[in-house]
């Protein structure tokens, strides 16, 4: 059952596996552009989505000793074919669109702190699998060096289930714009990890924080008269401010958002810098680096996975079995919106109304003291403006 609206809108797996299904049966877009030339690409494409799904519904009837395994090799074989559909690999690209090897890293001797401590390494180079799928879904792959923990914190679901807002650095999925994108500035409401929930805020210890977020950069801080930075009346929620249009973008979901803001799930979030790259990674690159190091410490290292997987004794033992579970759901439906990039690339979306109109009022000073939504009613949209 489902707790929350934002799971109430979720995909099952059934459903992504089957639109995955349906691109692979009726190719059509950018996949079909890039497929149509090469026979190889065409054979890699369809074998490798299927071997991920087979992988994938076997993960769904193994206990959580051995899912990883299944789960990361269905992820890498869908990878193999996120590559062969991307029009940025192969070709005149000057990048092969096969990759060979992980990339990645994982020292399975836990140390004193545990996994969530643990770093995985990303390696420097461009052939492996994960640079290809990186190059393909416009994902940085030069991390370098990121713990566990810190790649748990990217994805939102983890976040949602286990909430700890003192934790820096987590998926932020509560932000909210309460006002219609008319009339310049204009407040934005974010619930910025980090941060005590309540008390005096200095502007350059949130300044600090939200740096971390590419989506924030370009947003000031709002303040009041007093210098401190302004919360919101929700406790734990700063107010940033919005200066123009520009600084939006129209969710597919329906509401305006920051520019930058990436879609998981189908929701908009905003994701943080991550490694050494000023970028953030995108999700289902996020969930490959998680799995691939839960599939080598189940695989190389079972003496410390029993101790992690042991309900009894290990503290983290209920959120991997999270991550485990949310995976089959979750890692398919982003498999799934990855495809669907590729089929029909995206654009922000803004009403060109609405920056004609943002842009008016903003030179003339004007203020907005009334909006009359009469398209519902077959007409059109007024605004009422008082000459400020």
């Amino acid at each position: 059952m489902a707790k929350t609206y934002y799971s109430m809108g979720l995909l099952t797996a059934d459903e992504s596996w089957r639109m995955i299904r349906t691109i692979r049966a009726e190719p059509s877009g950018g996949i079909n552009e890039t497929l149509e030339v090469s026979a190889a690409r065409r054979r890699d494409f369809q074998m490798a989505l299927e071997q991920a799904q087979q992988q994938y519904i076997a993960a769904a009837q193994v206990g959580y000793e051995s899912r990883p395994l299944n789960l990361f090799y269905g992820l890498s074989q869908a990878g193999r074919a996120i590559a062969a559909a991307s029009p940025k690999l192969g070709g005149r690209t000057g990048r092969h669109w096969q990759g060979a090897g992980h990339g990645l890293h994982f020292d399975t001797e836990i140390g004193s702190m545990g996994p969530l401590m643990s770093r995985i390494k990303v390696g420097d180079g461009s052939a492996d699998l994960f640079s290809r799928l990186s190059t393909a879904i416009g994902s940085p792959s030069d991390l370098r060096s990121v713990t566990f923990g810190e790649v748990l914190e990217q994805i939102p679901d983890y976040g949602m289930e286990f909430r700890d807002e003192s934790v820096a650095g987590r998926a932020i999925h509560n932000f909210n714009l309460y006002t219609a994108p008319v009339a310049f500035p204009l407040e934005l409401e974010v619930q910025l990890p980090g941060l005590p929930p309540e008390g005096p805020l200095d502007e350059s210890a949130v300044r600090a924080i939200a740096d971390h977020y590419p989506a924030l950069r370009a947003l000031q801080v709002s303040t009041l008269e007093s210098g401190l930075a302004k919360r919101s009346h929700n406790p734990g929620r700063i107010m940033f401010t919005i200066d123009n249009i520009e600084q939006l973008t129209r969710s597919p979901s329906g509401p305006y958002v920051p520019s930058g803001a990436m879609l998981y799930r189908r929701n908009p979030v905003l994701l943080p810098e991550i490694g050494e790259v000023q970028r953030e990674v995108r999700p289902l690159a996020s969930w490959w680096i998680v799995l691939f190091a839960l599939s080598m410490l189940a695989r190389y290292a079972p003496h410390h996975w029993t101790r992690a997987m042991s309900i009894s004794e290990s503290r983290i033992a209920s959120r991997v079995e999270f991550i485990l579970d949310t995976a089959l759901h979750a890692v398919p439906e982003l498999i799934w919106s990855e495809l669907a990039l590729i089929k029909e690339p995206t654009r922000p979306v803004r009403s060109r109304f609405m920056v004609r109109l943002a842009r008016l009022l903003t030179s003339r000073n004007d203020r907005i003291y009334g909006w009359i939504p009469m398209s519902q009613y077959g007409g059109t949209n007024r605004v009422a403006v008082a000459d400020g």
